[in-house]
């Protein structure tokens, strides 16, 4: 099996008393895309790209523990 070149698109969701929203993730070779905002719309989209594609997946892997630390919950 060839080494990895992206990541399988990801999304969570936080919700508390105030709000509920989304937050996903995905990475294809350097390029990093991650989709947030209110639950039920389409949300922002943030592109960044990465030095290397080794660098763009831990950085997905570094963000995607931050949010669960936050209290995010994977769909």
């Amino acid at each position: 099996m060839g080494k990895r070149t992206k990541t399988p698109k990801t999304r969570f969701e936080y919700k508390d008393a105030k709000s509920h929203k989304f937050w996903q993730i995905q990475s294809m070779g350097e390029l990093i895309n991650i989709r947030y905002g209110k639950v039920g719309t389409d949300g922002q989209l943030i592109s960044k790209e990465a030095k290397t594609i080794d660098a763009a997946i831990a950085e997905v892997e570094k963000l995607i523990k931050s949010k669960l630390k936050k209290g995010y919950k994977k769909m």
